[in-house]
């Protein structure tokens, strides 16, 4: 498990701290938090366990463990341990399904299981929704009554607040990445074809990459969404036209979005959304309708970006 920040540094927080963790598909980052400023204290980081229900939480009960004794130390608060899932999750706080990522955690009790192991409160919900809620109370959505957040990574993942509250009690939106916006013979995941997650994520954009035979062409630059876009920016055809593609389809993916939610703010989050700092205003479509007369909407990259879901996370403590 690695350390990020030190708790020994001298810092000014507030009494009340919560965790904040938030499961990846490679590293799980498990946070100590001030939710009242929204500062994230120090962050332990652990290589997903994917298959083995014990050894997932031996992981995130050493990182648990060290903040509750912190917190102890210093005469603060903890009042609870958040968690972002990549599923959906019940109220009871039973994880659903997880589709297959987290090969334990079907219909599996974590709520209940976390409080009997940790004597503390346990909160959860969809890792997408959770970044949105940390991106809507402390990042770019701060300020903005209704805000959207479109996590670009390994899939395209969607959350939506309302005045810095989840629009609704259960994650039932959470596969709204998968919509279908051409016509195309490209299968994703959730079983459909042309489907924008498998089109405007990490994984799209390397497939799209494979396509044209990148290994070949280009033995000595791995393919990865990092790599590609910086391919574009070095001038680089074949990279331009990839990367070309990519922000058409997730255009039309925030057209349709904008259509459904009318947001104030769109906030782009993810791995991938460092590479489309500059290209912010290829997603504005004035031409198009909008869902009422004097609809404006302003979109940007975040800036909290892995600290997101582990603030959310934490934060489901601070909205209820």
């Amino acid at each position: 498990m690695s350390q990020i920040s030190n708790l020994t540094s001298p810092i000014s927080i507030s009494k009340m701290l919560a965790i904040g963790i938030d499961i990846g598909g490679t590293r799980t980052k498990i946070g100590l938090v001030d939710i009242e400023n929204g500062s994230v204290i120090d962050v332990l980081i652990s290589p997903t366990e994917t298959k083995d229900g014990h050894w997932f939480l031996a992981n995130i009960a050493m990182a648990i463990n060290t903040f509750k004794t912190y917190a102890e130390r210093n005469n603060k608060q903890l009042i609870g341990i958040g968690f972002g899932i990549p599923g959906f999750v019940f109220e009871n706080g039973v994880v659903d399904s997880t589709y297959g990522f987290l090969e334990f955690m079907e219909d599996y009790p974590l709520k209940a299981i976390i409080e009997r192991q940790h004597q503390l409160p346990c909160k959860l919900d969809n890792d997408a929704r959770v970044v949105t809620l940390g991106e809507a109370l402390y990042g770019e959505g701060n300020g903005f009554n209704r805000v959207l957040v479109l996590t670009l990574g390994t899939g395209l993942g969607l959350g939506f607040t309302i005045n810095g509250k989840l629009n609704e009690a259960l994650a039932y939106a959470h596969m709204g990445g998968n919509i279908t916006i051409t016509s195309n013979q490209i299968k994703c995941y959730c079983g459909k074809t042309g489907c924008l997650e498998s089109l405007a994520s990490a994984t799209g954009l390397c497939n799209a990459a494979e396509r044209i035979n990148w290994r070949t062409k280009y033995p000595d630059i791995p393919i990865t969404a990092e790599n590609i876009f910086k391919e574009r920016n070095n001038g680089n055809p074949e990279a331009e036209l990839l990367v070309a593609d990519f922000i058409a389809y997730l255009k039309i993916g925030i057209d349709t979005y904008i259509n459904l939610f009318a947001p104030d703010k769109i906030v782009l989050g993810g791995g991938v959304a460092k590479g489309l700092a500059n290209d912010l205003e290829k997603f504005y479509s004035n031409e198009l309708l909008r869902p009422y007369k004097n609809y404006k909407v302003s979109i940007g990259v975040s800036k909290l970006e892995e600290q997101a879901g582990i603030l959310g996370s934490a934060a489901l403590f601070f909205i209820s």
